[in-house]
């Protein structure tokens, strides 16, 4: 089978090595092609036009989790048929994570009364309608920039060696409107448009659930760093892109940030996978710092 495999990432390299052995992988996609890098395994990287357009395929396999639903839409604009779309591969973990929040929701609705909860790093808003969905009569913290990375946070990781990002505007294919068109309950939602945690200032509510996705190493310790005060007793925080498929994964400040926090943190706070091969759990007992 010839395929197309849109995404570029640690994800994208992951389903390469997957599906090549027994497929002809005949190029890549992104709508995110770095100037510099016009190739992977040998194989050019694309435009998505460009990639559908010109070169003959069997299957254009969805290699993103954050965005596969637009990216699916994307493609059927661009005249693929709905049957040489993939997107197992990438409803797959998100899936687990939706179980996941479902069955968690239940466990603290019935002892956490009190308490709000929230998302920093929201892009376009696919985990957060799940979030308002499942607490439905708790209000919803929505923390995003809209405009993709800070540069100065971008660049630190890099230097680091913790990430390959280069571009700010890797995920600043969104909006607020975008987000909130999805949200069951949007009168349940709060929005804080701009670099977390400093839109957070102003926020003091308790929090029986947090799920952090910011990439970076910075804002994510900061976050951790924000939100242990402000936790529940028995509350959970959710951090993406612990745990990376592929393994120069482009998001290693993530387990960096959540190992250094806990080596800082003295309570009794575990991590737990929840299976789907990018989430940590951190849970246990949160106690006033």
């Amino acid at each position: 089978m010839k395929i197309i495999i849109f995404g570029t990432g640690y994800f994208g390299k992951a389903l390469y090595e997957k599906l090549s052995p027994a497929n002809d992988i005949v190029a890549f996609t992104s709508n995110y092609v770095k100037k510099d890098e016009t190739e992977l395994f040998g194989l050019p990287i694309l435009s998505p036009e460009k990639a559908i357009s010109e070169y003959s395929y069997d299957a254009v396999v969805i290699a993103s989790t954050t965005g596969a639903e637009d990216i699916f839409q994307q493609c059927r604009r661009l005249g693929v048929p709905e049957n040489q779309i993939i997107t197992s591969y990438a409803q797959a973990p998100m899936e687990s994570r939706r179980i996941f929040l479902q069955n968690l929701a239940d466990i603290l609705d019935g002892h956490e009364k009190d308490a709000d909860v929230a998302e920093a790093g929201v892009f376009q808003g696919e985990f957060a309608k799940w979030i308002n969905q499942f607490f439905p009569n708790r209000v919803l913290h929505l923390f995003d920039t809209f405009q993709g990375f800070h540069p100065d946070e971008m660049l630190e990781d890099k230097k680091r060696s913790f990430s390959t990002a280069q571009s700010q505007s890797y995920y600043a294919d969104t909006s607020v409107d975008l987000v909130m068109g999805k949200m069951p309950y949007p009168k349940q939602c709060r929005v804080y448009k701009g670099y977390f945690p400093a839109t957070a200032r102003e926020v003091n509510s308790k929090f029986c659930f947090v799920n952090l996705d910011l990439d970076l190493y910075e804002p994510t310790y900061q976050g951790l760093c924000f939100f242990q005060n402000k936790m529940t007793e028995h509350g959970v925080i959710l951090v993406h892109d612990y745990y990376s498929l592929y393994d120069a994964g482009e998001y290693k400040g993530v387990k960096a940030a959540v190992d250094q926090f806990l080596a800082e943190y003295s309570g009794d706070i575990q991590k737990y996978p929840i299976g789907d091969g990018y989430s940590i759990m951190l849970t246990g007992h949160w106690t006033a710092q």
